[in-house]
C-alpha cells in the first residue's frame, strides 16, 4: 500500500486531504466531525478581530456542481472561536491550522492570542478582502511574520493580477501557499421571481466547487513553478482524481470545503482512499512520487506539424454517433456505422475526442 503521509513545513499529515476554511469547520463539532471523517489535517474557518454578520441566505447551489456563497468569516468572536479551537484540539489527532484575516493590524492582534491560547501547528491567512494590489498583500504577510514564530500559509485569491510576482515576493515572509480562494464576485438568481439566491447587497457571491477546478489547477502550477515553498491546492476537489491533478501540478496537499458542504464529512476519507487506491493501481509507493508529474507531461506532449486532423480507429468505433453530433464543423459522418473524417473540414480542435467513450479517436499530423 502506498505511503499516504505528507510533510509540510515539518508538520506530518496522515494523508494529503485537509479541510479548507469555511462553514464545514465553523466550530469544534464540525472540526471533530472532519477528523472522524478521515481528514489529514484541519484548517479552521477564518477568524478576525470582529465577528462577521452575514445576511441570509448565504450558501446556494449553482451550475456545474458549484456553490455560490456570501459568507465572509466566522460569526463567532475571537474569544468564542479560541474556545472552539481549544475544544477541537483536545479531540483531534491531526495537525490544526488556524485561518485568520485580514489587515496588518488584525494580524498583530490575532496571531499572539492564537499562538498562546490555541498553540496550532500553523497559521493560514486569507487575502480575500485585502484587494488585488501586491503591496497591501505583502504588508499583511509581513505583519503576520513579525507576530508569530509559527509556519505561515498565504491563501491566494484567484483575482490577483500577477500571481507569480506575488508568490515570489511573498515567499520572503510565508512558509507556504494555499490556492485558491473562491472566485468572484458572481451572480445568480431565480428567473421566475427575479430575486437573487443570496442575501448580500445585490445578490453577489463567491463561486466554489467543481466549476473553479481548472482555475485552481492553473494557479497552483504557476505558484509551484516560480518558488520553492509548498503549495496546497483547493478548489473543486470531489474525487481522488481531482486531488491527484493538484498533486501532479505541484501541490503538496489539497483542501476541501464545497464537497464537504454538499456530501458531509465522510468526503475527506473517501478522497484519501481514492488517492491511495489510484497510487496502488499505478505502482506508486507514495504521494510524493506523483508530485510535479505534469511537468513531465508538458515536456513529452506531442507537437503537431501545422494543424492536426482527427483519426478514427475503426476497430474501436462502436457507431454511437456522439462524435458526429458534437462536431460543429461538419467534419464527421457515419459510413456503415463507422465514423469517418472529412479532412478538409476538420480544424483539429479535439472536442469530438472527448465525446468518444471508447478511445477510438485521436489527433494525427496531416498527410
Amino acid at each position: 500500500m502506498a505511503d499516504m503521509e505528507v510533510k509540510i513545513n515539518g508538520i506530518k499529515f496522515r494523508n494529503p486531504v485537509l479541510t479548507a476554511a469555511g462553514p464545514n469547520v465553523m466550530d469544534a463539532k464540525h472540526m471533530i466531525g472532519a477528523f472522524n471523517g478521515g481528514v489529514g489535517g484541519i484548517v479552521s474557518k477564518t477568524v478576525s478581530v470582529k465577528p462577521a454578520r452575514d445576511r441570509r441566505p448565504t450558501i446556494r447551489k449553482t451550475v456545474c456542481r458549484g456553490l455560490v456563497n456570501c459568507e465572509t468569516w466566522s460569526e463567532l468572536s475571537l474569544e468564542e472561536m479560541v474556545e472552539e479551537l481549544v475544544k477541537a484540539k483536545e479531540k483531534i489527532d491531526v495537525p490544526l491550522i488556524v485561518s485568520v484575516g485580514y489587515t496588518p493590524l488584525d494580524m498583530k492582534k490575532l496571531a499572539p492570542v492564537i499562538e498562546k491560547e490555541v498553540q496550532p501547528d500553523a497559521i493560514e491567512f486569507s487575502t480575500h478582502y485585502v484587494g488585488k494590489d501586491i503591496e497591501p498583500l505583502l504588508a499583511v504577510a509581513k505583519a503576520l511574520r513579525e507576530s508569530t514564530e509559527l509556519p505561515i500559509w498565504m491563501k491566494i485569491s484567484p483575482n490577483t493580477p500577477n500571481i507569480e510576482r506575488l508568490a515570489v515576493e511573498a515567499s520572503a515572509y510565508v512558509d507556504g501557499f494555499v490556492a485558491i480562494n473562491s472566485f468572484g464576485p458572481v451572480l445568480d438568481f431565480d428567473i421566475e421571481t427575479f430575486e437573487p439566491v443570496l442575501g448580500s447587497e445585490y445578490g453577489q457571491g463567491w463561486l466554489s466547487g467543481q466549476a473553479i477546478l481548472p482555475i485552481a489547477l492553473r494557479i497552483v502550477y504557476q505558484i509551484a513553478s516560480v518558488q520553492s515553498k509548498p503549495v496546497i491546492g483547493v478548489g473543486g476537489v470531489e474525487k481522488g482524481k481531482d486531488a491527484i491533478k493538484f498533486l501532479m501540478v505541484g501541490a503538496s496537499a489539497v483542501q476541501i470545503c464545497s464537497a464537504a458542504i454538499r456530501y458531509g464529512h465522510s468526503i475527506y476519507g473517501k478522497v484519501a482512499s481514492e488517492i491511495e487506491k489510484w497510487l496502488d493501481e499505478h505502482g506508486y509507493s507514495s504521494v510524493e512520487e506523483i508530485r510535479n508529474l505534469y511537468r513531465e507531461g508538458l515536456k513529452k506532449r506531442r507537437i503537431y506539424e501545422g494543424v492536426p486532423v482527427m483519426f478514427v480507429d475503426e476497430e474501436k468505433c462502436t457507431g454511437c454517433t456522439l462524435c458526429v453530433r458534437a462536431c460543429m464543423h461538419g467534419a464527421l459522418y457515419m459510413d456503415n456505422k463507422i465514423a469517418k473524417v472529412i479532412p478538409e473540414n476538420c480544424i483539429g480542435c479535439g472536442y469530438c475526442q472527448d465525446m468518444c467513450n471508447f478511445d477510438a479517436m485521436y489527433l494525427i499530423d496531416r498527410q
